[in-house]
């Protein structure tokens, strides 16, 4: 089998890359930063995107930084064990962490890792923007958790001999085909890595298939696999099922990250399930938040009474406790919230996402229900 050669030459895609950006600079960066500006959710994150002040983010003694990304709230926590391995390994070692996602962001900068380590986000991937931002934190090492692949930050981490490693790496079948049709294409995306700890060995027998050297893959397993539930008390439990307004006799269904047009289909489900079970009481977290007044319509069409996490838009049937479902519209408690529940629904499977982590209300022993979409 032929391997692609590995040297600090990137294909002739990555100056397709850099020369797309440098002709649509005038319109993209201005429309890039307008919405970074008017999202709230990622207007904190736009002077970091931006390389600004990167120079005070880390102590004027110079240690070794070893960086570790996330894109969102699902790969971090897929990483905590490992994360906390490496700290354990290097405890002389500067951790720097990011995340793309408001979510995973927010999870870094409340997680036990923030006291010790410099909580950023990833540069914008644009060139310069790149080369200062690694200017200024001079990593040792990069690893990149699951995925968010940006060609210029990677590439750039090549030309300077830091080693980037791809930790949790999976390639589905769809995307290796076509990946397989575009000459270059596999050496654009993977030529960075200098090694790559994939989650299975279909994924790892994908790459070998790209033609990428069999040196530079392993077959490491999942991460999620490491994953550690919280133990949750039983005054914990009293004091979540009080939060929900639920009692100790409730049947609890739990739908985790939800996605749009899943909604529909759970308050279906669940208003036919109340017939027959009217004990059964729902908590539904979407995955993004911020949908939680949207998905609170649509179960009221269906005849169901929520009650949101946040405190918002609570009418005063729900305050007299008369509510089946509770909308988890925060960030951060869907895990304890599994940890009372009875059977778990886990989102984005009902849409074409691929799904979410099925291991999470697992490990606490609950029957784990999804649909087609679970990849």
């Amino acid at each position: 089998m032929h391997s692609e050669p590995f040297n600090n030459r990137p294909s002739g895609w990555l100056v397709a890359y850099n020369l797309a950006q440098f002709i649509g600079l005038p319109v993209v960066f201005p429309v890039l930063t307008g919405l970074s500006l008017l999202k709230k959710k990622y207007r904190a994150q736009l002077p970091s995107r931006m390389g600004l002040g990167a120079g005070r983010l880390l102590p004027a003694k110079r240690d070794k930084h070893i960086w570790i990304h996330t894109m969102s709230l699902g790969e971090f926590n897929a990483a905590r064990p490992f994360i906390q391995e490496i700290s354990n390994a290097f405890p002389q070692a500067k951790l720097i962490l990011s995340a793309t996602t408001a979510t995973g962001l927010s999870a870094l900068k409340q997680s036990p890792f923030a006291e010790n380590a410099v909580i950023t986000t990833l540069p914008f991937d644009f060139l310069p923007l790149v080369n200062h931002v690694l200017g200024v934190l001079r990593p040792d090492c990069f690893i990149l958790i699951e995925t968010d692949v940006w060609p210029n930050f990677l590439w750039s981490l090549r030309r300077q001999n830091i080693p980037a490693i791809l930790v949790n790496g999976s390639i589905s079948s769809t995307a290796a085909r076509r990946i397989k049709k575009v000459p270059g294409a596999a050496r654009f995306l993977y030529g960075p890595f200098s090694c790559m700890g994939m989650q299975s060995e279909d994924d790892a027998a994908r790459l070998l298939a790209l033609g990428i050297a069999p040196d530079r893959i392993r077959n490491c397993g999942n991460l999620k696999f490491d994953y550690r539930p919280a133990r949750i008390s039983e005054d914990e439990k009293t004091r979540l099922l009080r939060l929900a307004g639920f009692t100790g006799n409730s049947r609890i269904i739990t739908a985790g990250s939800t996605h749009a047009g899943e909604e529909i289909k759970i308050a279906q489900a669940f208003s036919r399930l109340r017939q027959s079970l009217p004990s059964s009481a729902l908590v539904l977290a979407p995955r993004d938040v911020n949908r939680g007044a949207e998905v609170a319509e649509i179960l009221q069409s269906y005849g169901l009474a929520c009650r949101f996490r946040s405190g918002s838009a609570v009418s005063s049937q729900v305050q007299a406790g008369a509510h089946q479902v509770f909308i988890l519209d925060t960030l951060g408690e869907l895990e304890r919230f599994y940890g009372i529940s009875d059977i778990a629904f886990v989102g984005g499977s009902l849409a074409p996402v691929g799904g979410h982590n099925i291991l999470e209300p697992a490990a606490f022993g609950l029957p784990v229900i999804f649909g087609p979409f679970m990849e």
